[in-house]
């Protein structure tokens, strides 16, 4: 059928104003609404939260992030075995020779994976191989998750230890654990619990030799190292720089950082006393370590803990051209690393006259 050109316009304007008046129409419920993680992020307000161990795998455990908590704790090592276990010992498990990991130690290292490293705490150490017959590891792992959560602690990592190897990673002492080849069905589960005055680290692991129904509990309460030694006075200082050219100190840094901890300063006391009576005495602050992780690691931390001493003792009026600083990472031990004191001797700061 043939239409005037004005026909055919009024007919094509008629359809478009149809058209336009369904699309009002339209019920309010089908319009799309975007799903829940597309749309604009809206501002947190709750205070943050310990990352989850799928967090914790890809960008690493964030301590910073953990909560202080105030929660009523017994005595060390605060968590029991489960219902039924018992301690490996020589009665229990005679001609076991795996009942030689358990310790209890005053004062030691233990290394904590969180999904991405390895975190070295130092501290009171209780390490105790379960045997039992009435629980899953499964039901041991979350056991002790529940135990520290109710006290205001967070899940660290949970998983398997395989993941160690993916990431090229290795215990420096590996104890029972990674005994037999981290690729092996080795499961593990930490926890921490902050409070004021101290972290409580437990791990909850299983060992590919082990009975399914096994697990061995660590408990590690981290504190600094209780040091004997007093504050050596600048005249001891002079004493032996005289003698021999460099003295040896120990000041206490925050764990595997290069922030001096506050009663250090009372040794940096002595240092500027050293300096200001004896105007003319230049000296090289040199950083030492044991030999406890990468060699690598430990070349840093040494250069960044003298860098660390020397910028204290600039801040407080000692001009920059009398010091130099440099690290000597686990290089040049005073003594061997077999034991906790001499890992301790080894991990010091020495001043050298130059």
């Amino acid at each position: 059928m043939n239409f005037p050109a004005s026909s055919r316009a009024a007919l094509l304007g008629a359809l478009l104003i149809a058209t336009a008046c369904s699309a009002d129409k339209q019920p309010a419920e089908t319009v799309a609404v975007p799903p829940a993680a597309a749309r604009a992020p809206v501002a947190a307000l709750s205070p943050p939260v310990a990352p989850t161990p799928a967090a914790a795998a890809s960008a690493g455990f964030d301590l910073a992030a953990v909560p202080v908590v105030t929660p009523q704790l017994g005595a060390f090592p605060y968590f029991s075995l489960l219902d039924g276990y018992v301690k490996m010992d020589e009665k229990t498990a005679p001609g076991n020779s795996a009942r030689e990991f358990n310790k209890d130690a005053n004062f030691d290292r233990y290394e904590f994976f969180d999904g991405a490293k390895l975190i070295p705490v130092e501290g009171r150490l209780r390490t105790v191989s379960a045997l039992g017959k009435t629980a899953s590891f499964f039901q041991a792992q979350k056991t002790y998750e529940k135990l520290v959560r109710d006290l205001g602690g967070v899940t660290v990592f949970e998983g398997a230890s395989q993941k160690m190897k993916e990431l090229k990673l290795k215990y420096e002492e590996g104890r029972h654990r990674g005994r037999y080849g981290l690729d092996m069905d080795e499961k593990q589960g930490v926890y921490l619990l902050r409070t004021p005055d101290k972290e409580v680290w437990v791990e909850v692991y299983k060992t590919y030799s082990s009975d399914p129904e096994n697990y061995w509990l660590t408990v590690m309460e981290r504190k600094v190292l209780p040091m004997e030694a007093t504050v050596l006075p600048a005249a001891e200082m002079k004493k032996a720089l005289d003698a021999t050219g460099h003295v040896a100190l120990y000041l206490n840094f925050d764990t595997d950082q290069a922030t001096l901890k506050p009663d250090a300063q009372a040794t940096i006391a002595q240092i500027i006393s050293l300096l200001a009576q004896n105007p003319d005495l230049k000296l090289a602050v040199q950083g030492h370590t044991d030999n406890a992780g990468p060699p690598a690691h430990n070349q840093e931390l040494s250069e960044a803990r003298a860098r660390t001493v020397m910028a204290t003792l600039t801040a407080q009026g000692i001009a920059p051209a009398r010091l130099q600083a440099a690290g000597f990472g686990q290089t040049k031990p005073l003594t061997n690393n077999d034991s906790e004191a001499g890992k301790a001797k080894n991990r010091r700061v020495e001043l050298v006259k130059m």
